[in-house]
């Protein structure tokens, strides 16, 4: 019987893949960030802990390009999570995401906001609110989805791709659109 040569290849491979994936939790933990040790990270990810801190739960899966920024907040990631490929999560007012969250590719959610209501001054002279978002249990975000700060989305929800959530969601809600609006319940 034979074998073709990447069989051959493949325990070397998932070696390598295990062995890099420890080194890069090695690594965070050097730097301040909690990770729990089954929670599995791609080494393409970006985790800066930038002056505030992230702390990753349990079983939780972290894919490539994901970019997490604590910007002097905390953002913390509860168990058997998943942030998938490109996602962009700040944390200037604080980030919570329940156990068991799903959030699909290309989001972005960002719990701080500018303030642009004096006229006489530049936006980026006015200052931020940074009022926070929380992301309870059971929670499925869809691709490409935004955020914005205040924002609570209930137990059990599901945010349509696309959405751009401003206001907060009751727990077990379908919600969808731009800005995010109740289609149904569960």
């Amino acid at each position: 019987m034979q074998y073709s040569t990447s069989l051959l290849f493949y325990p070397a491979v998932r070696l390598y893949r295990r062995m890099r994936r420890r080194y890069k939790n090695l690594n965070l933990r050097l730097r301040g960030v909690i990770v729990d040790a089954t929670a599995i990270i791609d080494p393409g990810a970006i985790l800066e802990p930038s002056g505030g801190g992230i702390i990753i739960g349990a079983r939780t899966f972290i894919d490539f390009g994901v970019i997490i920024r604590p910007l002097g907040g905390v953002v913390e990631i509860g168990d058997d999570c998943s942030v998938n490929a490109y996602s962009v999560l700040y944390g200037g007012g604080g980030l919570r995401i329940g156990n068991g969250a799903r959030i699909a590719a290309h989001t972005v959610i960002v719990p701080s906001n500018h303030k642009f209501s004096d006229f006489d001054k530049p936006i980026k002279d006015q200052g931020l609110t940074q009022i926070g978002i929380t992301i309870e249990e059971d929670v499925w975000i869809g691709a490409g989805v935004r955020v914005l700060d205040g924002v609570v989305i209930g137990a059990g929800s599901v945010v349509g791709a696309g959405a751009v959530v401003t206001r907060s969601v009751e727990p077990r809600t379908v919600v969808g659109g731009i800005p995010a609006r109740r289609i149904k319940s569960r």
